[in-house]
């Protein structure tokens, strides 16, 4: 017996889009339930690519909403906080990139100083 296309499992980059979003991935998930009945809907097929590619705007039209809501539902500051996170994220690659670079470069005036007797 092959399962209807609602009760498939939902596909293997919505927990990477939830992260992305800032939502849970249940919340996700059922986002995705709602944009594959809504598909369903619309297209009158189930499991067709005409299906899964309206399955997919809906779920991404679907996230960008929730995602909002939840930044207005928190006054701004869930999108202040995001952004606050990522940003101390860099500093920590610019550090170990400028630390890289400056042991090569002693490494390498090292190397053209060396007395030659």
């Amino acid at each position: 017996m092959k399962t209807t296309a609602l009760h498939s499992k939902p596909p293997k980059i919505l927990p990477w889009l939830a992260r992305k979003a800032g939502i849970t991935e249940r919340r996700a998930e059922v986002l995705w339930h709602a944009a594959q009945r809504h598909a369903a809907l619309r297209t009158g097929e189930n499991e067709t690519p005409a299906y899964w590619k309206a399955s997919m705007d809906r779920l991404l039209e679907l996230i960008a909403a929730e995602t909002l809501r939840e930044d207005a539902a928190s006054f701004g500051w869930r999108r202040w906080a995001r952004l606050n996170a990522q940003f101390w994220q860099a500093p920590v690659a610019l550090l170990d990139a400028a630390a890289l670079s400056s042991s090569r470069g002693w490494r390498v005036f090292g190397q053209a100083v060396r007395p030659c007797c």
